[in-house]
């Protein structure tokens, strides 16, 4: 009679399981948890929400779609985000949290060059992937990193097109540069002068502010009192948004130039209204135009309520491109994932990524002109 009653029962269970449901199907597979450290609070907190919201829509699609298969095994995917406050301190307790709580293979590092610097190591100490599509201090990748991956630009590459476009396009033979006082405010103001010298041209003033700062009466009129022919800004948005209204409350006419593609977003260009006139951006690929990009803001709006921003198309491709190299890998092993990205060519909604041997991928840059709140490509390349 037990027996019986077994019998019966498995076969129910076998029953059950030839005819899932899309939640039943969550249950039996396999979990995927994906990493990432995005700022919620803190002067790195408009980009972390960005590359959060367009992270989670890709996972959900992920999971919508019926999950994902990689080797043979049906893996439903999960977001796992820590909020670093846009502290370097809180980014290394939210990898090592990561890597040995959740045991994820990838880790979405911070935006901020700091903060993803404090990371790397972590993660390149563990074999886990950590992939930055925002931080673009040149150190963050490299030769001695086997793990760490960019998919966006470096500063560097970043900033000689934009200095050579000021020199050659606008005739600008002295430039003033203000920057963040991190990794990569420092690393593109070396960059600035070593293109500008290269050129003919110099700089004649060179200032750090603290990230998040909003008083820049004081090294505006510094810069104004050397009469440049152009200002080049490196800041992000709270202090961005700061820098070029006071720059227009002063009156200054040098030509206006950031390096800085978060200028380029609908929340800067709302934010900083008409101050942003006349303004040039240098920008990696978010302001390209494509019809699959235009079908995805309108889903993304549809889905979210809210407007696909640059990061979280950014964000959006990244999760997708390393799905993409573990379905190729066919395993979720990061060291395996590793050597199957730095071969794979992928095209995402902004651009193909394909990565060199120093696991820094080639990057469309477009210089791009602002206004009455659009944002215009004017010029653009492919670099690596």
């Amino acid at each position: 009679m037990n027996v019986m009653r077994m019998t019966r029962r498995a076969a129910i269970a076998l029953l059950g399981a030839t005819a899932l449901t899309p939640s039943a199907w969550a249950q039996q597979a396999k979990v995927l948890k994906l990493g990432s450290i995005f700022a919620l609070s803190g002067p790195n907190a408009s980009i972390g929400k960005e590359s959060l919201g367009g992270a989670q829509y890709a996972v959900d699609r992920l999971n919508k779609a019926g999950g994902v298969e990689i080797g043979g095994d049906k893996y439903k995917v999960e977001l796992v985000n820590v909020d670093d406050e846009s502290k370097a301190e809180r980014s290394v307790g939210g990898a090592e949290k990561l890597i040995g709580q959740d045991n994820v293979p990838v880790i979405f590092t911070p935006p901020s060059s700091t903060t993803t610097l404090a990371v790397v190591p972590i993660a390149e100490k563990n074999k886990r992937i950590a992939m930055s599509f925002v931080a673009a201090a040149p150190s963050v990748v490299g030769p001695d990193y086997k793990y760490s991956f960019r998919s966006t630009l470096t500063s560097i590459m970043n900033v000689s097109p934009s200095i050579e476009y000021l020199i050659k396009q606008k005739g600008a033979k002295t430039i003033a540069y203000l920057g963040r006082n991190d990794d990569w405010g420092r690393a593109a103001g070396k960059a600035i002068a070593d293109t500008a010298g290269k050129l003919g041209s110099k700089v004649v003033v060179e200032e750090y502010f603290d990230p998040g700062s909003t008083d820049f009466y004081g090294l505006l009129t510094k810069v104004r009192a050397s009469n440049p022919d152009a200002v080049v800004g490196a800041a992000f948005t709270e202090d961005g948004i700061s820098m070029i209204k006071q720059y227009r409350e002063l009156q200054m006419k040098p030509t206006f130039l950031s390096i800085a593609v978060i200028w380029a977003s609908p929340t800067f260009i709302q934010a900083a209204s008409d101050s942003l006139d006349g303004v040039f951006i240098s920008t990696g690929p978010t302001t390209t135009a494509s019809p699959e990009l235009e079908g995805f803001k309108t889903e993304f709006l549809k889905a979210t309520g809210g407007p696909a921003l640059p990061f979280g198309i950014t964000a959006y491709d990244n999760v997708n491109m390393i799905v993409e190299a573990m379905k190729k890998a066919r395993t979720t092993n990061p060291e395996k994932v590793a050597e199957t990205l730095r071969t794979l060519e992928y095209k995402g909604l902004l651009q193909t990524y394909k990565f060199d041997n120093s696991n820094q991928s080639q990057v469309v840059i477009n210089i791009n002109e602002a206004e009455q709140g659009k944002i215009k490509v004017i010029s653009s390349l492919v670099t690596q």
